[in-house]
């Protein structure tokens, strides 16, 4: 330290003069500070993984309470201190020691709220940083123990089922909770569809109905190239038998009544149509050189 190369970053801990102060590094430096079985945790730990939502400077870590503390010494940290943290709830980001994708998500079911959580579970499915059934795991463990938040994971879990695709965008989530409010049936998300051939990957099918719902950005669908591609998939889509929506982000996140009502009343026309036509049936056939598969609707709706 004489030398001005190194200085104290806490009492246990020095790090190069004049380096960049940096998220991770106040991370490795809590880490390091309290030593080993120490892991970030947290909101903390969902910043190091990426998760969308998780900006906050804080840094946060667990260390399991059968081990020996040590004082903070100038560190600025939030510590927890779990009663059950085994090592295969740890891992390592960029050789920071973190807690699972996993825990880390059942961690946060304790201390945000129940839309949060949601949004960083989906978050984390689709982003493939884990599966359900990981998930699932380290829930069953953790329920044994009592942990805060089991209940809401509990319930999280149980309204996905095998086969569960996660909302691909915040956008797709609130159409999703729009629906729920409203007590609309909750469509399947990123569905393959197709007639004679594939025509593309839907955002939101409602099977019963053949009803398409496809929730527009603006940054995605706004230029004339996204407006005309649109349009053909769509007549695409109509020529294969299903009815198509579409909403902008302004009418999901504003208007949500306004959503509701065409959702409705697209679902009262497929009511009507299928009492007219008993062959109203869908039929299920695997994609050309896919595991993926398409629903083909084969219907002869009346003549409007």
């Amino acid at each position: 330290m004489r030398s001005g190369e190194w200085e104290e970053a806490t009492s246990q801990v020095l790090r190069m003069a004049g380096s960049r102060r940096t998220f991770r590094q106040r991370c490795m430096v809590a880490v390091l500070h309290y030593g080993e079985g120490t892991v970030i945790s947290g909101r903390a730990a969902a910043r190091l993984w990426g998760l969308p939502g998780f900006a906050s400077p804080d840094v946060e870590m667990s260390r399991h309470r059968s081990r020996a503390m040590r004082r903070q010494g100038g560190l600025q940290a939030v510590l927890h201190r779990p009663r059950l943290l085994p090592p295969h709830h740890c891992t390592g980001a960029e050789g920071i020691p973190v807690t699972t994708v996993a825990r880390t998500v059942f961690d946060l079911a304790g201390c945000l709220q129940p839309g949060r959580t949601e949004r960083a579970l989906d978050n984390a499915l689709t982003r493939r940083l884990v599966t359900l059934e990981t998930i699932r795991g380290v829930t069953i463990e953790l329920l044994e123990h009592g942990r805060t938040g089991s209940g809401l994971m509990r319930q999280l879990l149980m309204a996905r089922g095998a086969g569960y695709i996660p909302p691909e965008s915040g956008l797709e989530a609130r159409f999703l909770a729009v629906l729920a409010q409203a007590g609309i049936e909750t469509p399947s998300c990123q569905v393959d569809l197709g007639a004679e051939s594939w025509i593309g990957r839907v955002d939101h099918l409602f099977r019963r109905w053949h009803i398409v719902a496809e929730v527009d950005s603006e940054l995605h669908h706004s230029s004339k190239l996204d407006r005309e591609s649109d349009a053909r998939r769509d007549a695409a889509l109509r020529a294969a038998g299903f009815e198509v929506l579409r909403f902008t982000d302004e009418q999901v996140w504003e208007h949500p009544e306004k959503v509701v009502t065409e959702v409705r009343s697209a679902i009262a026309d497929a009511e009507r149509r299928k009492t007219a036509d008993s062959s109203f049936e869908p039929m299920l056939l695997p994609r050309s050189g896919s595991g993926n598969v398409v629903l083909t609707a084969t219907l002869s709706l009346p003549e409007r």
